[in-house]
């Protein structure tokens, strides 16, 4: 450091803003020219680590790592560097490839260590919960996500990364109607004079709903509306004065309520077939499922022959109930029920 510390710190405050702009490409070859004038400055090879990982140079960053764990075998925050370098790596394999399932067991061995020399800290356990989520093994990630809570002796709004991490674990699971009690518990910690800390929970709770609720329009899977109809609750509970959410709220409530009531319809013995075919053609109207007009026209158009093939009989007690006991299924489209009344009317 006598000698070249004044180059040493220009590169370093070079490095270290090209890293606050995310150019980590541009970092690397400041932070080895360091290296080469200071060979044992951890905190540069550290640094250097983060680039190789950044710009997914695994081999690279685990190779710094190990190095780093080997001359410090006390510092958590190379552990836990070393586990996110394995487990990013994971991330890139293949679900049922043996690598994915190595490299995960890597990172919660570092993670562990981590967790060895600073328990407290609540980061290393939630990441170990993450690989399991990834592993989709959802007893194990609950497990750590909730030793993540109990790191730090005392359960407070600190913990509300974890208890949204176990919402995730819970979706991910088909379990969207427990949410709904995390969220209560979320709102049990939350400060009620910090403002801030509950727009900031109601806010993740919102994205989270309104991502899964674009990728439900997308599935046939009705779950994920419900899912996103217990995010967004969730949200509202949260933070019962944003107008937007409370908006959200309502369409998504109308949607899922439509479903359930189309759920229960396509049940009923008491309605014909081609009526609960017709809800479920409604239904695909609604989140506009169909690829084309012809192919939409082409459903519509048998559908309809076989209701009208029906007793005029069981045509009217179908609509009647569906009337009656789905009316958000016959406001769908009010007026296509109307019509199929009226030319079962003619003789």
């Amino acid at each position: 450091m006598q000698k070249h510390g004044d180059e040493i710190k220009d590169l370093i405050d070079q490095a270290e803003k090209n890293i606050q702009l995310e150019e980590w490409s541009t970092a690397i070859p400041l932070l080895k020219q360091v290296l080469v004038l200071a060979p044992k400055m951890d905190t540069a090879r550290n640094l250097l680590g983060l680039c190789y990982i950044h710009t997914k140079n695994w081999d690279f960053a685990v190779k710094v790592y190990k190095a780093l764990t080997k001359t410090n075998p006390d510092v958590a925050l190379y552990w836990s560097n070393l586990g996110c370098a394995y487990k990013l790596q994971a991330e890139c394999f293949n679900k049922q490839e043996f690598s994915k399932f190595q490299l995960y067991h890597n990172a919660r061995e570092c993670y562990q260590q981590a967790v060895n020399l600073e328990s407290f800290n609540s980061v290393p356990y939630l990441e170990i919960a993450e690989t399991y989520l990834s592993e989709t093994n959802y007893s194990e990630a609950l497990a750590w996500a909730e030793l993540a809570i109990a790191a730090d002796g005392k359960a407070d709004y600190n913990d509300f990364e974890a208890l949204f991490f176990i919402c995730r674990v819970h979706f991910c699971n088909n379990q969207s109607h427990k949410i709904e009690v995390i969220a209560k518990r979320i709102i049990s910690l939350l400060p009620e004079n910090i403002l801030e800390i509950r727009q900031y929970a109601a806010n993740r709770f919102a994205n989270m709903g309104i991502e899964i609720a674009k990728s439900a329009a997308q599935s046939v899977d009705f779950n994920m509306w419900r899912a996103a109809f217990e995010f967004i609750k969730a949200a509202k509970n949260l933070d019962s004065s944003n107008l937007g959410i409370q908006q959200i709220c309502v369409k998504f409530e109308e949607i899922v309520s439509t479903i359930n009531q189309y759920e229960t319809l396509s049940q009923d013995y008491l309605i014909i077939q081609g009526f609960q075919r017709l809800a479920a053609f409604c239904l695909a109207d609604y989140f506009d499922f169909y690829d084309s007009a012809p192919e939409r026209k082409t459903f519509l158009n048998d559908i309809l022959t076989e209701i009208l093939a029906s007793p005029t009989s069981t045509i009217f007690s179908s609509l009647e109930r569906i009337k009656f006991y789905y009316p958000v299924v016959y406001g769908l489209n009010t007026e296509l029920f109307n019509r199929i009344e009226q030319v079962a009317c003619v003789p």
